[in-house]
């Protein structure tokens, strides 16, 4: 889950041979809001941790709205080891 910045980091059980191949997804604290949604975006990869920053997204005519999520919100990650 978030925190109050709308980072969550991942600390691996162990260290991997080189940084991951990752997969994130937020899952929308509120889904039935039309004019907003989520993003997430890798911010660090090492080969023993990995940091995602959620935002929250709403269109405007001419130009886009973001701002970090708040505390809370749900991030789903998987983890792929590199290949050679």
């Amino acid at each position: 889950m978030t925190g109050e910045d709308g980072r969550v980091r991942w600390n691996f059980p162990h260290p991997l041979a080189r940084p991951p191949v990752l997969s994130a997804l937020a899952v929308d604290p509120a889904p039935d809001d039309e004019e907003r949604t989520v993003v997430v975006v890798l911010e660090a990869v090492t080969t023993s941790y990995a940091v995602v920053r959620v935002w929250r997204t709403r269109a405007r005519r001419g130009s886009g709205v973001s701002s970090p999520a708040s505390e809370g919100v749900h991030v789903h990650l998987v983890v792929h080891p590199a290949s050679e």
